[in-house]
């Protein structure tokens, strides 16, 4: 019954999903990313293909309407005379160095991928996957338009990926200590999406006008903090601690912050169980520990694989392959660096490298630029700051774990891209409307200055004029107000 009524509500969705792409779009990220079909029991529904589908071909047909703002200048002076709205159909992707990256590296894996030892099938499903993700990615950089379409996207993904955690944290209440899995039997990849989510719902609170809506936001982030320490994944202990002290460290209040996270991990880490302190006590002896001393072998094994291959490597998602014909048994690297440089090569590694640590340091010198935005614009840095953090949460959980070509991550890569081009948009609307504004109170002392005119007293209207509106005309300081509280 479940079931019946998701797919049905699924379908019914997919005429608005094709007319409106960029609902399609954050529909898209619910099914894959949340994935609902988990909560039906039916993990095998094809749910995101039947989304992702209309929304190309919706994307392609209609693509996506933009208003831009145009100023109508004086041809002799060069003054503001008013402002034009007009609508323009926007490109259905962004033109971006961060998309030129990520181009680059689906050629060079769809390369290799024929040129290595092992047949190209044995990794066509994670090729194909890829592939879709790339597709997605640039669709989300032309459809986010605005502002408004931006806030709602990151509330989505960022909702859409804490799902899980949020579910496990109220249960962790509910019945008491357990370990929480999420929508899958891996801790480390529901501890993974965890933490890569918590600064985009933590950061939501300062995008939300309504501030009734802000103790529900933190009571989310809590929630996911117990959900993380409850996964009892060592890796997302490890990234949860770096971003919860980045966090802490961006506040505003940095000492009490810091006191105040530090009291409330070691109350929820008490809350969650004893195995918790077993587990953190683990990754200071993990020369003793079974489980870590596998992935020092393991770690052994891609140095050498990388070794043996140096220029290409073994091919896209051939690692376990390659292990199992070198030294016998298929495991994962556990480290998503190894494992990326064996599989992909001196020569492809880089590119996955800038990939990742360009945005980072784009999204870095992106925030020191923000804190120069005017007063009113303050959310590109919280936006920034977030999407940052994230990327520093994959990158700190993927030293000890597989997920290099995680969707999530490249999610937050297409919104890096948009944030970019969002707002440079936004920033050049509002420095219109700031001469709209003062070009208006430049212009009204002077009327009021000008001496008073007589004017004969006007004759009452004729039969054929009465009941005719005769509207004062619009000045540009009224205009430029009331098309900036209409967004």
């Amino acid at each position: 019954m479940r079931f019946i009524l998701y797919a049905s509500i699924l379908f019914m969705a997919l005429p608005i999903v094709f007319y409106r792409p960029f609902f399609g779009l954050c529909l898209y990220y619910v099914v894959s990313i949340l994935q609902p079909k988990i909560l039906c029991w039916r993990g095998d529904f094809q749910d995101a293909l039947i989304v992702g589908i209309p929304l190309v071909v919706g994307t392609i047909a209609f693509g996506a309407q933009r208003r831009n703002l145009v100023a109508e200048r004086d041809s002799q002076t060069g003054t503001l005379k008013r402002l034009i709205t007009r609508i323009d159909r926007s490109p259905i992707l962004a033109p971006h160095w961060i998309l030129a990256i990520f181009a680059a590296l689906v050629v060079y894996i769809a390369i290799t991928r024929q040129l290595v030892d092992y047949p190209p099938i044995t990794s066509s499903y994670q090729f194909k996957s890829l592939c879709k993700i790339f597709l997605v990615t640039a669709l989300l950089t032309g459809l986010v338009t605005d502002y408004p379409r931006l806030k709602t996207l990151f509330i989505v993904v960022g909702f859409s990926a804490a799902f899980w955690a949020i579910k496990g944290g109220v249960k962790v209440l509910l019945i008491g200590p357990h370990q929480v899995y999420g929508k899958t039997y891996d801790n480390n990849l529901f501890a993974l999406m965890s933490v890569m989510s918590l600064p985009l719902v933590f950061y939501t609170a300062q995008l939300i006008r309504n501030t009734r809506w802000r103790p529900v936001i933190l009571a989310c982030t809590a929630l996911i903090c117990i959900g993380i320490i409850g996964s009892r994944s060592r890796a997302g202990f490890a990234a949860f601690g770096v971003v919860v002290l980045m966090m802490a460290w961006g506040s505003r209040y940095r000492f009490r912050a810091l006191v105040t996270t530090s009291l409330v991990v070691a109350a929820v880490s008490i809350m969650v169980g004893p195995e918790i302190v077993d587990r953190v006590e683990s990754i200071m002896g993990y020369r003793e520990d079974k489980s870590a001393s596998s992935r020092f072998f393991t770690w052994t094994i891609a140095r050498t694989l990388v070794e043996q291959n140096p220029i290409i490597g073994v091919g896209f998602g051939n690692f376990e392959e390659a292990k199992d014909a070198v030294f016998g048994g298929k495991k994962a690297a556990h480290n998503i660096y190894l494992s990326n440089m064996s599989e992909l090569g001196l020569m492809g590694h880089p590119i996955w490298l800038t990939l990742i640590f360009g945005s980072m340091a784009s999204l870095w010198r992106f925030m020191r630029k923000a804190r120069r935005l005017p007063p009113d614009m303050a959310w590109p840095y919280y936006v920034a700051r977030a999407l940052m953090l994230s990327l520093m949460a994959f990158c700190v959980h993927g030293a000890f774990h597989n997920e290099e070509y995680l969707e999530l991550m490249f999610t937050v890569l297409g919104l890096t891209v948009a944030l970019h081009v969002v707002t440079r948009r936004e920033l050049k609307t509002h420095n219109l409307f700031a001469e709209a504004e003062q070009t208006e109170a430049e212009a009204t002392p002077a009327k009021a200055a000008a001496p008073a005119v007589k004017r004969p007293i006007a004759s009452p209207p004729k039969p054929a004029h009465v009941g005719v509106r005769f509207d004062p005309p619009v000045t540009l300081g009224a205009l430029a107000r009331s098309m900036h509280t209409g967004r």
